[in-house]
């Protein structure tokens, strides 16, 4: 069986190389320090596969895809590669050389064997389709700069061979679901990060990002008093933007968006801002734009996988006790707040125009990655709506969910 390694260093990270065997064995000096210019993919037996990783690393220089891509790449490729090992007329092929002959027939069976046997939705399969497309069709069938092409035909000649992808309805996580999952945990801070994210749609990813300076700029936001055109009297906005620093920037470089965020919630975050919990953490750092805005038990910066280990942890809590059926993940949380928003009537004047702002506060590139949210469940529908069947705005809803579960953090509070 194929396993591949993604190397410990991602692209362009610094490595020390002090106690590489070239310095004890070889009696070769090397710098202690190097910043690597590419991507190595292995076997199981530690080979490199040569044929990947020229593709990644190529494709990283030149900026055609992101070290977010390049993994997800990666595993695709070693997915397929695994696939035709198991195959007769691949099994005595050595490293990834099995692609070189691949012909189209053999890629239909991969794809009919992840939708027929492995159960993949036609997404899933759509993406290990692309993923193949470009590395085949792209890159071996296409001359390079340094070399010719590797393969004179490709079965990717006539396009991508599976078929369209079936539009599913998002599922989400509800207003109740989300009270369920606070009320699990007995630490403000946890229930406030939860509430958080829910309520501004921000990746599990980007969480990290969000510092103390850009609450205070949306906290000042809030501030402002706004004319209406129908009323001379000054009225404060229930909402703010947020800046986010997204992770899925071209280039590989980060991209900044604007998101929506209550006023409930943020200031429920500024009353975490002044406990001392937070303040006996925050004084590590110089400024509010270097100060995490979010910390955890430890007083670190919160990463992706503290906070899939907290939503794990909750929601396991949660089905133990028969309140919920199923684990709520990070980004049941951020399609929680697209169905949220859509809803809020007072979020521009028709769904379209809600349908925009969910797409800018996503961060998504495109109109049709959106409409997803298009699909209302009308249990959700329900759980939206007051005893009246009225609509209720987000700010509203927010501020109801942080008045039932916000709990007094004390001077004895460790986490």
């Amino acid at each position: 069986m194929v396993e591949f390694f993604y190397s410990h260093s991602s692209y362009k990270e610094e490595l020390d190389l002090s106690e590489s065997l070239l310095n004890e064995e070889e009696k070769v000096w090397m710098s202690k320090k190097v910043v690597s210019t590419g991507v190595l993919v292995f076997d199981n037996d530690f080979r490199v596969l040569p044929l990947i990783s020229e593709f990644l690393s190529t494709s990283l220089r030149n900026n055609k895809i992101s070290q977010h891509t390049a993994k997800t790449y990666s595993k695709n490729l070693i997915y397929f590669l695994t696939y035709l090992k198991q195959r007769p007329e691949f099994k005595n092929t050595t490293l990834d050389e099995a692609f070189l002959t691949v012909t189209k027939f053999v890629i239909e069976e991969y794809l009919a064997d992840l939708r027929n046997n492995s159960n993949l939705s036609t997404a899933t399969v759509r993406n290990r389709d692309s993923t193949l497309q470009a590395f085949i069709h792209k890159f071996l069938y296409q001359n390079q700069e340094l070399r010719d092409a590797y393969i004179d035909k490709s079965p990717y000649e006539n396009g991508l061979i599976s078929g369209p992808v079936k539009q599913k309805l998002v599922v989400s996580c509800s207003i109740d679901e989300l009270t369920i999952l606070i009320e699990q945990s007995p630490h403000e801070r946890e229930r406030l990060i939860l509430q958080f994210i829910f309520d501004s749609g921000i990746r599990r990813s980007e969480l990290q990002n969000i510092t103390k300076q850009d609450i205070m700029n949306a906290s000042e936001f809030n501030s402002q008093k706004l004319i209406s055109r129908r009323n001379d009297l000054p009225t404060t906005s229930p909402y703010a933007p947020l800046s986010v620093e997204g992770v899925k920037g071209r280039h590989n470089n980060s991209k900044q968006r604007m998101t929506l965020v209550s006023r409930p919630v943020l200031g429920r975050i500024i009353k975490y801002h002044a406990s001392p919990l937070y303040k006996k953490y925050a004084r590590k750092y110089s400024s509010p734009e270097q100060t995490p805005a979010f910390f955890n038990g430890d007083g670190k910066p919160i990463t992706p996988k503290c906070l899939s280990k907290l939503l794990e942890r909750l929601s396991n809590r949660a089905i133990k006790k028969g309140a919920i059926s199923y684990p709520i993940s990070p980004h049941k949380l951020r399609h929680g707040y697209a169905y949220d928003l859509l809803q809020s009537p007072d979020i521009g004047q028709t769904y379209v125009d809600r349908l925009a702002v969910v797409q800018k506060s996503l961060g998504h590139a495109y109109l049709s990655s959106t409409e997803v949210y298009t699909k209302i469940p009308i249990e959700l529908y329900k759980k939206i709506t007051d005893s009246d069947g009225h609509l209720i705005t987000k700010a509203e809803r927010m501020e109801r969910l942080a008045n039932k579960t916000h709990l007094k953090i004390n001077l004895k509070d460790k986490r």
